[in-house]
């Protein structure tokens, strides 16, 4: 089954080949224009011989006197109309027409095919003037062969040639499309690896690897500088902080403290999520039961839930195993329960089916036009800022999910509130 699958996939991706579709049609375009060439060649020729053949019947007939001849030749018959008899009735057909050619159901004096004219011989009498054409027949269906025989080896050849073209260009495409889809998926170090410039898909790939490294050298840059910000603003942050511990105890001396702890926070966050997305490889990664993992989590975060006056539940259905970085799932999934319990309803759920796992809540949820932008760094709904949060949750579980090559998907959950599922199904 799996061989058969296997052809099929590459049937499917024949079928999807521009450049291949192209050289078929380029084939398919030849092939029939030789055949009508090839076609018209031999109705033209025969039309040509049977002109040729008429004219020589007429010369015969004119030469000729139906009251000297003592029998017909072996190759040509030459009869007064009125004297038909013992000739095949096809004769008589063609004699009430005019002329045209015969074809017999068996040979006559050793042939099948025969031309027949009605002329006048040298008195002026009318007589039917016939001639074989067996000759004839043979050397052009000889040619026909010939002709044909040349077109499927053109053709195969053409088809072959341009398949094999095909074939080479689809590579290079192909090779294009994978590092296009490396690029996308965040691993900015594909390169196409053309260097040499043979004709415009060489160029296409070089141009490429020419973006990618300066998107990976800008997007390193862009990584690198906000991850130093952050690191460089916690240093003053934890001697402002140290400082206002020392102030006298008060409500502006709580207040103050909290809002540093909550700037301290987001450096973090903002670090976390730049070491995630700068990490590359497998490094860390391990079988994880993801059973297990929400149950951990569950009992870790059930009572913070119910201090808030919130409930956790855990939902598993059939929960498999992933290869991850456990702490890296124990991030994201906190993110997501801290997210619910600021904007979520009464109700959390950790749950998991197969090799999919989340959180949902039963809050009042989220538009799904919101859905792209919500996963954004610094990105938050409550455009006044009145609610607590940095907009930073959410980007955090998206870089997870990246590190991972998982989807990352938010959904309705129904009657009400949003579900967030980190998807590894595909994997």
């Amino acid at each position: 089954m799996s061989l058969v699958l296997r052809v099929l996939g590459k049937l499917r991706w024949l079928l999807r080949s521009s450049t291949l579709r192209l050289a078929l049609m380029l084939s398919v375009i030849f092939a029939i224009g030789f055949a009508i060439a090839i076609f018209v060649a031999l109705t033209l020729g025969r039309d040509a011989n049977e002109r040729r053949v008429d004219a020589s019947l007429l010369a015969l007939a004119g030469a000729a006197d139906v009251d000297d001849r003592a029998e017909d030749g072996q190759d040509m018959i030459l009869r007064a109309l009125d004297d038909l008899q013992g000739l095949p009735s096809p004769f008589r057909r063609a004699v009430e027409r005019g002329g045209g050619t015969v074809e017999l159901n068996r040979d006559l004096r050793g042939s099948d095919v025969w031309r027949v004219l009605v002329a006048q011989d040298s008195e002026g009498t009318p007589v039917m003037v016939a001639v074989s054409l067996e000759a004839t027949e043979d050397t052009q269906e000889l040619l026909a062969g010939v002709l044909w025989a040349t077109a499927a080896i053109v053709v195969v050849l053409t088809v072959g040639v341009g398949l094999i073209s095909g074939l080479l260009a689809q590579r290079r495409l192909s090779r294009i499309d994978q590092t296009l889809g490396l690029l996308a998926a965040g691993v900015l170090s594909a390169r196409t690896g053309h260097t040499r410039s043979r004709d415009d898909l060489d160029d296409m790939a070089r141009q490429l690897d020419v973006t990618a490294a300066e998107l990976e050298r800008l997007v390193t840059q862009t990584r690198h500088l906000s991850a130093s910000i952050a690191h460089d603003l916690r240093t003053p942050l934890a001697r402002l902080r140290a400082q206002l511990e020392m102030l006298p105890d008060g409500d502006a001396r709580g207040a103050a403290l909290e809002e540093a702890s909550r700037l301290s926070d987001i450096f973090d966050t903002i670090m976390r999520v730049a070491r995630i997305e700068a990490a590359q490889g497998n490094d860390g990664f391990e079988t994880v039961e993801i059973s297990d993992l929400l149950q951990d989590i569950a009992e870790t975060f059930g009572p913070v839930v119910e201090d808030e006056g919130k409930t956790l539940s855990l939902d598993l259905e059939a929960a498999g195993q992933v290869q991850a970085d456990r702490n890296m799932l124990i991030q994201a999934l906190a993110n997501l329960i801290q997210n619910a319990i600021v904007h979520g309803g009464e109700v959390i759920t950790l749950f998991a089916a197969g090799r999919s796992f989340g959180v949902a809540d039963n809050g009042l949820g989220v538009d799904p036009a919101d859905y792209a932008d919500i996963i954004k760094p610094m990105v938050r709904l409550d455009a006044a800022r009145t609610r607590d949060g940095s907009g930073l949750g959410l980007a955090l579980v998206r870089a997870v999910a990246d590190r991972h090559t998982a989807r990352l998907e938010l959904s309705q959950n129904l009657p009400s509130g949003l579900k967030v599922t980190l998807n590894f199904a595909d994997l």
